[in-house]
């Protein structure tokens, strides 16, 4: 496909990207990634309600700029894992079924033997979304979503703002635990004298620990998971597409960075924004690249269908003919 011009849709009443991308999207065939999706936002609250009771509340204060700083990291990681799970990554619309005949190899690349819609370069069916996907990296229980072209800034931002979370919940527990264990006088004089900041009930050193160890748990996930990503943008080759053995064009990091993000380097890399107009064309052309290839494929192997019964014709004539000819050379002799 490389060198041909970009296919124009031929009486598309609207785009690819005006017509799914658009309506609701909700997977709800994974009750795995209902459940994990809907904890991940229970531990944000309850993280938060945590600090802000326990911690940063009674330290520095509920309007302090370290819980100003949080709330607002928070609420990014929330809209980010919402966004991520709410948004269509990328699905081929079933209207874009592969065209017919097509030999054996052009339709195991380019056809989903599920649903025999195109399926363009590094696109993979998702047995929990039941579609197509565009740039499939993995499907996310914790999401309840497939990582693909459109969700996988969403993915990225909710790895990024979890992790800081995670942090700063563990920095604040560590240092409560170590200010209050040397009875300092600097923290005695930020305490309320009513607040029980170093002498806390049950409840309070119950709720902290559960939330330390959280911060613990998914400092570290978040952390793996977002190497794993970093290795396969660097790469340009989505997980599916490494499990497979396949390797994508290698071109500068930042680059791809920039299918990822959206444009160039700006605060928009940093806020859960919906896809770009560059995004939503690229996914376009690879769509219409994709189905013009198949159906050039379709047309060239039909003619080489239409040819066969009469090749086989003349090679039949052909034969029989050689045989008249010998059994005439046998009677004479």
């Amino acid at each position: 496909m490389r060198g041909e011009t970009t296919a124009m849709p031929k009486k598309e009443a609207l785009l690819p990207d005006q017509t799914e991308l658009r309506w609701p999207w909700w997977v709800t065939g994974d009750c795995c990634g209902l459940v994990c999706a809907f904890v991940t936002n229970i531990l944000h609250f309850f993280a938060y309600y945590v600090q802000m009771k326990y911690v940063i509340g009674p330290w520095y204060g509920t309007l302090s700029y370290s819980a100003i700083a949080y709330s607002i990291v928070m609420l990014l990681a929330v809209i980010s894992h919402n966004m991520c799970r709410f948004t269509n990554p990328g699905t081929v619309p079933l209207s874009f079924v592969a065209p017919s005949p097509l030999d054996v190899d052009t339709r195991r690349n380019y056809v989903c033997k599920r649903s025999n819609v195109i399926k363009p370069p590094t696109a993979h069916y998702c047995r929990e979304a039941r579609r197509v996907v565009v740039r499939m990296d993995h499907y996310c229980p914790w999401v309840n979503n497939v990582v693909g072209m459109f969700t996988q800034k969403y993915f990225l931002l909710f790895l990024l703002y979890t992790f800081l979370c995670c942090v700063f919940s563990g920095v604040t527990l560590a240092s409560r635990a170590w200010s209050c264990s040397r009875q300092s006088r600097y923290y005695s004089r930020h305490q309320s004298p009513k607040s029980g900041f170093c002498n806390p009930e049950p409840l309070d050193v119950v709720l902290c620990v559960i939330n330390f160890v959280e911060a613990l748990l998914f400092v570290l996930f978040t952390g793996c998971m977002g190497a794993d990503q970093f290795e396969a943008i660097s790469k340009n080759t989505p997980y599916i597409d490494r499990l497979q053995g396949h390797k994508g064009r290698q071109r500068p990091i930042c680059d791809n960075l920039r299918d990822v993000f959206g444009g160039r380097f700006s605060l928009t890399w940093f806020l859960p924004i919906p896809p770009s107009q560059e995004a939503r064309a690229s996914f376009n052309k690879m769509l219409f690249d994709t189905r013009a290839h198949l159906e050039k494929e379709a047309q060239k192997y039909q003619q080489e269908i239409d040819r066969a019964p009469t090749v086989e014709a003349e090679a039949v004539e052909h034969a029989g003919g050689s045989n008249g000819a010998l059994r005439r050379r046998n009677g004479s002799g």
